[in-house]
């Protein structure tokens, strides 16, 4: 047994509830299992319950063995004071608060049904590649994967957000230095994002101001910064402060390999240094609700050859996240909202993931979507948080859950 499968089993209340009492036999009536946590502190919050006809409102905690409580140290921990009852799988010892009073404990061994467990073994065991239940899924109904899949794209979103907060907070509140830092990542497409990151740190945005009225002057200062110099745009000498060039990159840090010619690095900064230089170096519009045409403009340059793709995929990867941070900082929803917007307006992405999803029916209509998925495929299938998810949960309920 595994603390996560009694966390479904309470969560769905799937036991034998039937004269429920506490192992000293106080009756016990459960009007709301709570709130799973995710962070330190009992496993669920506000609980509701009823406890010998006296109500209850609380937090529950779960766990394999009662004697967890004290192997865990709760009973030195003020925040499981509030516990009004504890679920275990197996009653070993009774476990009491700091004040002496015995925490009331429910034992659920003997009332769940075999049939369920094998049903949740036989999920998180499965030796379907990659996706668990693809062999179960078809049973789940369309609306289920739809919500699940909206969710994935939410959490994404906020997650990329939380990660953009921490940037922000490294570079001291400096919105445009992390939208600069971000865009870069951006161009790096996935094989060389890492180089790319360093490359921003190597030429701070403050000094692509100074240069960005000359774009091949630009484009020359980020290649030497990035050890790139074979690809210079002209032989014009280049004055490079000190601060730079203590600042500049090893070379090994790129890859060239197994990628298209459109995708080399070289390649890749010199259409940023044309948008630079376009925008005059002023990142701005990245903060700000617009049409989702006007965000295609603004990465639209002849010069850059940048395609429908790539363009789609900035907007996905920088400017989305971009605002979704933004409006979570200044508590501003509209930001969001619209960040959800301009992934629906995206073509689906197409991808090796993707596709193993659109075999088995999941939604796929945008990029709102396809991010849905991505975030679904890298957090819960190939994790196995079957139990966490709506559509494993879906897939469980398709067995009996009680004990008759």
């Amino acid at each position: 047994m595994k603390e996560v499968v009694l966390y479904y089993l309470w969560q769905q209340q799937a036991f034998n509830r039937e004269s429920l009492q506490t192992i000293n036999g106080q009756a016990v009536v459960v009007q709301s299992a709570g709130i799973l946590n995710a962070n330190a502190g009992p496993d669920f919050s506000v609980a509701r319950l009823y406890i010998d006809n006296l109500e209850w409102h609380g937090s529950v905690e779960i766990h394999v063995k009662a004697s967890d409580w004290k192997r865990h140290q709760h009973h030195r921990d003020s925040a499981y004071e509030r516990v009004i009852l504890h679920v275990v799988w197996e009653h070993d010892q009774d476990v009491y608060r700091s004040d002496g009073t015995m925490v009331p404990t429910l034992e659920l061994k003997s009332r769940v049904n075999s049939s369920i467990l094998f049903r949740i073994q036989s999920l998180l065991e499965s030796k379907q590649p990659s996706i668990p239940c693809a062999h179960l899924v078809s049973q789940v109904p369309d609306v289920v994967k739809i919500a699940q899949i909206e969710r994935m794209a939410i959490q994404r979103m906020k997650r990329k957000a939380d990660e953009i907060l921490e940037l922000l907070k490294h570079n001291k509140g400096n919105w445009q230095e992390t939208a600069y830092q971000c865009l870069l990542r951006s161009f790096g497409f996935k094989t060389n994002q890492a180089g790319m990151e360093q490359l921003a740190q190597a030429l701070p945005l403050r000094w692509v101001r100074k240069w960005c009225d000359d774009s091949d002057q630009l484009t020359n200062i980020f290649l030497h910064q990035a050890a790139l110099s074979q690809y210079l745009v002209n032989e014009k000498p280049l004055l490079i402060p000190p601060e730079l060039e203590n600042r500049r990159l090893n070379p090994s840090v790129w890859r060239y390999s197994r990628i298209r010619p459109t995708n080399f690095p070289h390649v890749r900064i010199k259409q940023l240094a044309i948008l630079l230089k376009q925008w005059q170096a002023d990142l701005s519009w990245l903060l700000q609700i617009q049409p989702i045409e006007h965000y295609i403009k603004q990465l639209c340059a002849e010069a850059t050859n940048l395609g429908a793709h790539s363009i789609n995929t900035i907007i996905i990867n920088t400017i989305v996240p971009l605002l979704t941070a933004y409006g979570v900082y200044h508590r501003d929803n509209s930001y969001q909202q619209h960040a959800c917007l301009c992934l629906k307006e995206i073509k689906a992405e197409n991808n090796k993931v993707i596709r193993k999803y659109n075999d088995l029916t999941f939604p796929n209509s945008s990029a709102l979507d396809t991010q849905g998925i991505l975030e679904l495929y890298q957090n819960y299938c190939t994790k196995k948080q079957c139990l966490s998810c709506s559509i494993g949960s879906a897939v469980l309920k398709k067995q009996p859950l009680f004990v008759s």
